[in-house]
C-alpha cells in the first residue's frame, strides 16, 4: 500500500547554525500569536519566518506573509544557511522527552518521502475533518515555497518492531542533528543512506496502511498541490517529487507513543444554568460530585481525578465537568445504553460510540448544551487544553465559563476510526510530541524526480 522513498532533503547548515533551537518550530497550528512573536525575535533564521511569517497593513497579492517565504527560503540556499543532501536518504528519528517529572519515553520514527494518495484508494488514512480555509492559506504557501516546510506525523503498524530493527543500524554512525531543547527534549536525528537498508525498509512498508495522526490539512493540501502541478506539465513523471510528501513515521505499536487529553473550555455561554445542565445530564450519565478540596478551589480533588483515571484503565466513558464559581466537581459516566440509543438515533456509526469525545460533541455539547456548529467553530468561544491543572486554574479566575475534562482517545481507536473510512471530531487527538518544522525540508521541483 505505502510507497516510501528517500529524498535530498534541505537542512540547517551545522557550521552556520549552531543552535537548532533556535531556528526550529512546532507545527504552524499549535503557535500561538505570542509564541509566533517569540519565535521571530528569537533568530532571523528561524522557521517561523516560512512557516508562519507575520502580516502587515501593506500586505498585498505582490508581497505578503507566502511571498517573503519564498523569498527568505531562497536566500537561506544562497547564504548556504540551508544546504541540500547529496544523495537521497531517510532521516532516522529518535525524540527523548517526558511526560512527567517522574516519567520519560523515546519515540522512534524516521522522516521520508511519501507517495501521496486519494484517501479512497485506503492506503493513507484520516481521522479528521478538515477545514477548506485552512486548506487554502497552505496552497498559497506551498505553491510560493514550492516545499515541504514540515511532515506530516503519520503511524503504521508493526508489531515485531521489524522496520525499526533494520533502521537502527544507523546508530552505528554519528547522528547530523543532536540537540536538547528547551523543553528538555532530546532529538537526534541520523541519515540512512545505505541501499540494502533503505530496499529492505521500502518492501516491509509497501504494504502497510498509513494512518494520519497530525497534519492532515498538510497532506490534503500536498494532494491539491499535486493535481495542480499535474494540470501544469504537459507531461507528468509518475516519479515527480510533486507526487510525494514529507512524512515522519512512528510504529504505532511502540511504548514511546503518546497521545495526550484534549479537554473542551468554553467561554460565552450567555446565562446558562449549570445546575439545570447537571439534571439535564442525568438521562445520559451517572452524575457523582466531589466536594472542594483542602488545595482549593482550582485544584483537582483527589478522588475526581482518580475516577477520571480508573475510567481510563477499564475504557468507560467518563467526562469530568468543572464551572467557574462552582463549589463541587462533578463526573458524567456514561449509561452505555441511552448514549449509544440516542447516538445511533444521531445516525452516528457504532464504532465511533465509545469515543469520550464523540459523546462530548455529540451529547453534551450538541444535546444538553444546545450548542451550534456555528459555536463551537469560533475560536473565542472553545479552547482546546491538554493540561487539567491549567484548565481549572483558568476556571477559577473566571477565563472559562465551564470546562470538560476527558480522558485521551487511545491508539486502537484511531485505528480503528480510520479503518472504518470514518473521522472524528475536530481535536480529537493530541499526538504528543509534535514533529517540529526546519528538522527537514523538502523540496518540490518540478523537473526533478524522487528515486532509490
Amino acid at each position: 500500500m505505502a510507497e516510501i522513498l528517500p529524498f535530498r532533503g534541505l537542512r540547517f547548515n551545522p557550521l552556520l547554525v549552531s543552535e537548532m533551537d533556535a531556528v526550529v518550530t512546532p507545527p504552524y497550528d499549535v503557535i500561538s500569536p505570542e509564541e509566533q512573536d517569540h519565535y521571530h525575535r528569537l533568530n532571523p533564521h528561524n522557521m517561523i519566518y516560512l512557516e508562519l511569517g507575520q502580516r502587515t497593513p501593506q500586505d498585498n497579492e505582490e508581497n505578503n506573509p507566502h511571498t517573503r517565504a519564498a523569498v527568505y527560503l531562497h536566500q537561506w540556499q544562497s547564504d548556504q544557511v540551508l544546504v541540500r543532501e547529496e544523495q537521497p536518504a531517510i532521516y532516522y528519528y529518535t525524540l527523548d522527552y517526558a511526560i512527567s517529572p517522574q516519567v520519560r519515553k523515546t519515540r522512534y520514527g524516521f522522516i521520508c518521502a511519501l507517495r501521496l494518495e486519494d484517501f479512497r484508494t485506503g492506503c493513507v488514512r484520516p481521522h479528521e475533518r478538515t477545514f477548506q480555509a485552512v486548506k487554502d492559506e497552505r496552497l498559497r504557501l506551498m505553491s510560493a515555497c514550492h516545499a515541504n516546510l514540515s511532515p506530516v506525523f503519520a503511524l503504521y503498524s508493526d508489531t515485531a518492531l521489524v522496520v525499526d530493527h533494520h533502521l537502527q543500524v544507523a546508530r552505528e554512525s554519528e547522528p547530523i542533528i543532536d540537540y536538547q531543547d528547551s523543553r528538555g527534549q532530546k532529538h537526534r536525528i541520523w541519515r540512512v543512506f545505505d541501499r540494502n537498508t533503505l530496499q529492505q525498509v521500502r518492501s516491509l512498508m509497501r504494504d502497510k496502511p498509513i494512518f494520519i495522526a497530525d497534519g492532515h490539512h498538510r497532506y490534503e493540501t500536498a494532494l491539491a498541490y499535486r493535481d495542480m502541478q499535474r494540470k501544469l506539465q504537459e507531461k507528468v513523471s509518475s516519479q515527480a517529487s510533486h507526487e510525494f510528501i514529507m512524512v515522519y513515521l512512528s510504529n504505532m505499536n511502540q511504548t514511546g507513543l503518546t497521545i495526550l487529553p484534549t479537554h473542551r473550555m468554553l467561554r460565552h455561554l450567555g446565562h446558562w444554568k449549570p445546575r439545570e445542565f447537571v439534571q439535564l445530564a442525568e438521562q445520559f450519565f451517572e452524575v457523582t460530585t466531589y466536594p472542594v478540596g483542602p488545595q482549593g478551589k482550582g485544584a483537582a480533588p483527589v478522588e475526581w481525578d482518580a475516577a477520571l483515571r480508573r475510567a481510563r484503565e477499564t475504557k468507560e466513558n467518563c467526562i469530568g465537568f468543572y464551572w467557574h464559581g462552582a463549589t463541587q466537581y462533578f463526573s458524567l459516566r456514561a449509561r452505555r445504553n441511552e448514549v449509544d440509543r440516542y447516538l445511533a438515533g444521531q445516525n452516528i456509526p457504532a464504532v465511533l460510540h465509545s469515543l469520550d469525545v464523540v459523546i462530548l460533541d455529540q451529547v453534551v455539547l450538541r444535546r444538553l448544551l444546545g450548542l451550534s456548529d456555528e459555536f463551537l467553530a469560533n475560536e473565542h468561544n472553545i479552547h482546546f487544553k491538554h493540561d487539567l491543572a491549567e484548565g481549572l486554574s483558568e476556571l477559577h479566575t473566571g477565563h472559562y465559563d465551564a470546562g470538560f475534562f476527558i480522558n485521551p482517545t487511545r491508539i486502537e481507536q484511531v485505528q480503528e476510526v480510520a479503518s472504518a473510512g470514518l473521522i472524528m471530531p475536530h481535536k480529537s487527538t493530541y499526538f504528543y510530541p509534535k514533529a517540529f518544522s526546519g528538522l527537514v525540508i523538502n523540496p518540490l521541483n518540478a523537473a526533478e524526480d524522487i528515486s532509490l
